[in-house]
């Protein structure tokens, strides 16, 4: 074996562990409504504490970790590829109950979404990626406009804003709901939402 493979193998290994680590960490978050120690997910993860200090920095170092790769899983959702030559109300509804569909099964989704959601850390993560959200919503509803979909006197930012501020709301509103409504309930009515907002039919 040459040291490249050998530099390979030791660099596979590192990345396995560390998410072995995050793997205990995500199950301890999920038992314990969002609290975490790292001597806990040390003892799941069946490492020393100091290494996933290694790993991580810090407490924090691994929640941002954890956060972050939610939220890419929930991007990789919302900005996949949609037919573009698809009506522009029924590519986005379609990207609506994509949405509902990955937040109703992601595990990590009620904590992140739930308690987790005053911390600092998802706070801080959570207002970059709102704004990502934001400024793709304001592309996607000027392709509308432009395809002629949407009226032209609609104002993208404006309607952006306020349409990504409601399907956060609504979304972790019926999350928090005992039974939660029913996802195609909640798509329809959210999308309702969205189609009053930009005058289209729903």
């Amino acid at each position: 074996m040459n040291g490249r493979q050998e530099t390979a193998e030791r660099s596979d290994h590192k990345v396995m562990r560390a998410a072995r680590i995050l793997a205990a960490a995500e199950e301890i978050l999920r038992a314990n409504n969002g609290e975490l120690e790292m001597s806990q997910v040390a003892e799941k993860a069946n490492v020393s504490v100091g290494l996933a200090y290694h790993y991580f920095g810090s407490k924090s170092g691994m929640l941002s970790a954890i956060i972050d790769a939610f939220y890419d899983r929930y991007n990789a959702v919302v900005n996949q590829y949609i037919d573009p030559d698809i009506q522009w109300g029924v590519r986005e509804k379609d990207r609506l109950k994509a949405a509902v569909e990955f937040l109703y099964n992601d595990p990590m989704a009620p904590v992140i979404l739930g308690k987790m959601a005053q911390t600092r850390q998802v706070a801080a993560v959570e207002s970059a990626r709102h704004e990502e959200m934001i400024e793709m919503a304001i592309r996607n509803i000027g392709s509308g406009i432009k395809r002629g979909d949407i009226g032209s006197h609609i104002d993208p930012a404006i309607a952006g804003a306020a349409i990504t501020g409601a399907i956060r709301s609504g979304i972790m509103h019926a999350m928090g709901m005992r039974p939660r409504p029913d996802p195609a309930k909640l798509t329809h009515q959210i999308w309702g939402v969205i189609a009053g907002a930009l005058e289209i039919e729903r």
